[in-house]
This record gives C-alpha cells, structure tokens and sequence, in this order.
C-alpha cells in the first residue's frame, strides 16, 4: 500500500512537471509561508500600537501632574519637590520609551504593510500562473481531441479500404473450405444418381426387349397351351370388385347435402395443408377464372343497383 502511494505521488508530480503545475503549487506554498508571516506581522502591530498607547497615555498623565504642581510652585513642600523631581524623570524616561514604542510601531507598519503586498502580489501571480496553466491544458486539450479525430479517421479509412476487405475474404475463404466437404459429398451423390439412373434406364430398355420377344412367344404359346376351365374359375373368382363404393349409387342431391359424411372429407380438403402439383397453365385459368366470376358478380349487383328504382 506504501509503495502504491508513492508511486501515485511520484506520477503526480511528475504529470504536475509536466503540465507546469508545480510553479503554481510552489506559489501557493510561498503564499500559505506569506499569510503566517502577515498574521505574525499584525500580532507584533496590534502590540505595538498597545504599548505606544499605553506609553503616551502614562507620559500625559505625568505631564498634567507635573503641570498641577508647577501651578502651585510658590507653595511647594518638601514632598512636592521630591514628586516634582520624580515625575520630571519619569517624563524623560518616558519619552525615550515612546520614541522606542514609535520607533517599532512603524517599523511594525512598515513590516505588515510590505508582507501584505508581497501576499497581494503571490495571489496575484498565483492567479495569473493558474490562467495561463489552464489555457495550457485547453490548448492541449484541443490538439488532443483533434488527435484522437484523426486517429479516428485513420481507423475508419483502414477498416473500410482494409479491414473490412481482409476480414470478407477470410470468411469466404472459410465458407469455402466448409462448404468443399459438402460440394464433394453432393457431387458424389449426384454421380451415385446418375449411375442409378442410368443402371435403371439400361434396366428397363432390356425389359423392354425382354417384353417384345416375349409377346411374341406368348401369342404363339397360348395358341399352341389349351385353357383349363379350373384356372378360369379360379381367376374369376380371385378378381377384385371395382369401384364398391360407385354400386351403391350416388343418391340424389338432397340426400348428398343431408347427410354430412358424404361432403364433409371434400370440404376439410379445400383448407388442409395437403400439397398438389399445378400447371401455370392450370393456375392462369383458375385466376381467369376467378376474375371473371368476380367481374360477373359485380357486373350483376351494379345493374341491379341501377335497374332499382
């Protein structure tokens, strides 16, 4: 923890050196020194001043005693004498310490003053350091945004003209060799059809050669082979009936409408998802078709529409 603080201090001061900062941090350490000696300075005023006016207001008082006594000369006392020479060296004693007070009072003045405008001067400075760092850092702001926008642009320009062409080759390349696996697999299914295809078609043309020579053993077999009336029994009685359902008659249109098994498979037909193969030609009809009924329709209830009086 002590050694990531340090290094935080220590990149802190340097990004400081950098930017210009510590000029400005040594002016406000210069400043804090200038406000304790002007706080001092104003102590050692508000004493002086203090003692200057106690010391000028003992020395009146001592000058209107002396005063009060040389009023009343001709009638002094021994004991006047003694306070009059008493207060005539406490008057000269007193002068000397005003004129000491004085002395440091202005010396005190002149100390308070010269700090205060030393100070005056540090804020001053201090504020002028801080405007031009802060025009600095705007200028670098600005020149950096404006680097990072041509940065952006460079990006931009290199993906669209590099980027974006390297990274569509590489997928069709990598479409490509997904998709060679399963070329070769389809080509090798279409050649198994072909050879299916074709054993079939040589297949069928000997059935068929096979079939030709046959018929006309066939016709010369069964006229040689007589008939046994058992198999002719035989195979009329294995004979299937066609069309059951058509024996029963198809009943009339009454009895198809009442009764709903007869209609209901051929209407569920009409919307199942059953699917049939269609001609175009079929399907133009169909749409002809359906647009002539519908014009018809329209044609009927527009003349009826008007025919109504």
């Amino acid at each position: 923890m002590d050694t990531l603080q340090s290094r935080l201090l220590l990149a802190t001061q340097t990004l400081n050196d950098l930017t210009g900062y510590s000029s400005i941090e040594k002016i406000k350490r210069q400043n804090d020194q200038l406000e304790r000696e002007l706080a001092d300075a104003q102590s050692r005023l508000a004493a002086a001043r203090a003692a200057y006016k106690s010391l000028n207001t003992l020395r009146a008082s001592t000058q209107r005693e002396a005063n009060t006594l040389l009023a009343r000369k001709d009638a002094w006392s021994p004991p006047d004498v003694e306070r009059f020479t008493a207060l005539y060296r406490s008057e000269h004693e007193l002068d000397a310490k005003v004129a000491e007070a004085t002395r440091e009072l202005t010396e005190a003045e002149a100390g308070e003053l010269r700090i205060n405008s030393a100070l005056t001067t540090g804020i001053l400075r201090r504020y002028h350091e801080e405007q031009v760092w802060s025009d600095r850092i705007r200028r670098m702001s600005t020149w950096g945004t404006w680097g990072l926008m041509g940065v952006n642009v460079l990006l931009f320009i290199g993906l669209q003209f590099f980027g974006e062409p390297w990274k569509r080759r590489k997928l069709v390349e990598r479409f490509v060799e997904a998709e060679k696996g399963v070329w070769e697999d389809v080509r090798r299914e279409v050649g198994e059809v072909k050879g299916l295809l074709v054993e079939a078609r040589e297949g069928r043309a000997e059935e068929n050669n096979g079939l030709v020579g046959g018929e006309v053993l066939g016709e010369e077999t069964v006229r040689e082979l007589p008939v046994a009336p058992e198999a002719v029994e035989v195979g009329t009685a294995e004979m299937p009936p066609i069309q059951v359902e058509e024996s029963r008659g198809c009943g009339s249109w009454r009895e198809v409408i009442l009764d709903p098994s007869r209609w209901r498979g051929a209407v569920q037909d009409l919307y199942s998802e059953r699917r049939i193969d269609l001609r175009m030609r079929d399907a133009s009809v169909l749409a002809l078709e359906g647009a002539v009924a519908g014009a018809t329709v329209a044609a009927g209830v527009l003349f009826i529409a008007l025919r109504r009086p």
